[in-house]
């Protein structure tokens, strides 16, 4: 009995380690820091959402614009930036608690046939600043 419980333990706590050590570090997917200013109609734009989606199968980068139209994506909680390698940019504007994006589908859902969507995301990192020009109405945040 006691050599059972033993060789439980001997082979629980490494793996305990390495999940808490994993946990600690990130995800373990290379990244590349992503920032810029997005602006809409040459004003910064407050409460733009920024999805990188990479055209590898991993998890997209998310970002927000702030009251200056600045933003920095994130992978998870504990890691910035944006997976290694192509990806495609959308951008979006909600408000309150309505679903409806204000931004047209050429913005987002059809964003990967706009070459300026589609960035290439190195170890360097990458800034991506980009002016929203758009005649529709968009209430403010």
């Amino acid at each position: 009995m006691i050599r059972n419980v033993f060789s439980a333990l001997s082979t629980l706590i490494p793996l305990l380690l390495i999940v808490t050590t994993g946990c600690q570090r990130g995800t373990g997917i290379p990244t590349g820091e992503v920032q810029g200013i997005i602006t809409l109609n040459g004003e910064p734009a407050e409460g733009v959402s920024l999805s990188f989606v990479p055209r590898a199968m991993v998890r997209p980068s998310m970002a927000q614009t702030d009251a200056n139209g600045q933003y920095r994506a994130r992978f998870v909680s504990t890691q910035s930036g944006v997976a290694l390698g192509p990806c495609v940019v959308e951008l979006s504007i909600y408000r309150g608690d309505s679903p409806r994006n204000y931004l047209p589908k050429q913005f987002n859902v059809n964003a990967e046939d706009n070459p300026d969507f589609n960035l290439e995301i190195t170890e360097d990192g990458l800034v991506f600043n980009y002016d929203i020009v758009y005649a529709g109405e968009i209430p403010p945040p």
